[in-house]
């Protein structure tokens, strides 16, 4: 196996504005197939870049931690890039309980049998109406928007394409259903307000959850306090040597940690 793991959690707070600076040693390991002693990765970050490409959410102001990083060989097919998260108990059994499987089978679940789910602390809003989806482990979905890295260095700069397709096991696939619920009829998660800040509407809809991998992976919940889970794959294209950059939005109102 060959990686690069770069540690971008301080990359808003730490990196410089606009211009790139090298990462730190402890943020970042590699291990690849020609030679380990690769070129440091670097960073730079900027704030209040406005962008529509955010999925599942209305335009956003983000911060935008910019990676450069460098690739010795080739690499791949297949490439998996993963996001890792320390200390964070998704194992914890009050978490690990709190969601409501029929509601996330797509079925339409009243505020009277939400209010006895096992969707605890956050079953209903303040104005009554029900969490969609509802529970602890949805209200903290990871949900950095990650990029597919871009070619640098060269006459021409390319995208090595990646997807989110298929990044969730076809097994946790069935669990989820297109909901029969209304956009008026439910709330956003609490945590979810910056991407839908006037809660579901027509122009940025309920979410099908059938088709959103990203929630799908997260809602498989960890064993361990540190963990990684797949976020982007390219099953059919090498990945050949040379330096990339990648761009990760961070959805909140800077310099907050990122949540969107």
């Amino acid at each position: 196996m060959q990686e690069l793991v770069i540690d971008y959690t301080d990359c808003n707070s730490t990196a410089p504005l606009t211009e790139f600076a090298n990462i730190p040693n402890n943020k970042f390991s590699a291990s690849f197939k020609s030679s380990n002693n690769v070129a440091k990765p670097q960073w730079t970050r900027r704030f209040e870049q406005n962008v529509t490409d955010v999925p599942y959410s209305v335009p956003l102001d983000v911060n935008v931690c910019r990676l450069q990083f460098t690739i010795p060989n080739d690499i791949g097919p297949p490439v998996y890039l993963y996001y890792r998260l320390t200390s964070f108990y998704q194992n914890h059994r009050r978490y690990v309980k709190s969601l409501d499987t029929d509601q996330l089978k797509g079925n339409f679940v009243s505020n009277g049998t939400i209010g006895g789910s096992a969707c605890n602390p956050l079953k209903l809003a303040p104005n009554g109406k029900a969490y969609y989806p509802c529970g602890l482990i949805a209200n903290s979905l990871f949900n950095d928007t990650i990029k597919s890295p871009t070619s640098v260095g060269g006459q021409s700069s390319q995208t090595y394409t990646m997807t989110n397709k298929s990044i969730a096991w076809s097994s946790d696939a069935k669990l989820y259903k297109k909901t029969k619920y209304q956009n008026w009829e439910v709330m956003p998660p609490p945590n979810w307000i910056n991407r839908y800040p006037n809660g579901y509407t027509d122009d940025h809809p309920i979410p099908d959850l059938s088709q959103y991998e990203e929630f799908q992976v997260w809602m498989r919940t960890a064993g361990l306090p540190t963990f990684s889970k797949l976020a982007l794959r390219n099953d059919d294209d090498t990945m050949t040597a040379g330096t990339y950059q990648m761009d990760i939005y961070d959805c909140t109102s800077p310099p907050v940690r990122r949540r969107c």
